[in-house]
């Protein structure tokens, strides 16, 4: 079966020209096997300088970022990867491509997470190793309601609220906690996704 990597970045910004991807969690699911990976990357005082500083605040930049002074990067503890350790730009990239390679993405909005990946390992078009179709879990939630709804129950309106969808699918968005953390939001696309399609099998 093919694979799927359900994926979440945290930003310093919405724009990928101008901001970066500084936490990105990716869940690889492969013959029924979820692998889940975690990663903080130090934003440079330049990319500071440019960040949205909502975007910081929404992310909690400032409250949980780790990555040590001189570090570029922190891989995570995660539920399967328990440990914590520093990372170099080479390495990192290339256990992000590993996770990602051939997989479909899933995701709440996977393809803004998809320009901040790209430009993080500098690929683009048919460069990227997934594939180039993604799975929004907002909108996948969205046919399965239309597609089950009994008759007087509401139908799903655009623009689509993805909390909403999730609750109508039987998953309880993330808390204040989790919420805008990159892990926390892959497991929920991962829930979603599950919930929509029966789960891994």
């Amino acid at each position: 079966m093919t694979a799927l990597a359900f994926v979440d970045c945290e930003t310093s910004g919405l724009d990928p020209q101008r901001h970066e991807a500084w936490e990105i969690a990716v869940i690889r699911r492969e013959n029924d096997h979820d692998i889940e990976r975690l990663w903080q990357i130090r934003l440079t005082p330049f990319q500071l300088a440019a960040a949205d500083r909502e975007a910081l605040k929404v992310g909690r930049h400032y409250e949980r970022a780790v990555v040590p002074h001189g570090k570029y990067a922190m891989a995570m503890p995660t539920g399967t990867d328990g440990e914590q350790y520093p990372v170099g730009a080479a390495e990192l990239h290339a256990c992000i491509e590993e996770m990602l390679r051939g997989a479909v993405l899933v995701g709440s909005n996977p393809g803004f997470d998809a320009a901040f990946l790209a430009k993080l390992l500098g690929v683009s078009g048919p460069d990227v190793p997934w594939r180039y179709r993604p799975v929004d879990i907002a909108t996948l939630a969205a046919g399965h309601v239309y597609a089950t709804r009994q008759v007087g129950q509401p139908e799903p309106r655009v623009p689509f609220s993805s909390r909403e969808l999730s609750r109508a699918v039987g998953v309880e968005p993330p808390g204040e906690d989790v919420a805008h953390t990159a892990l926390g939001d892959a497991v929920w696309a991962r829930d979603v996704y599950d919930a929509v399609t029966g789960g891994a099998r």
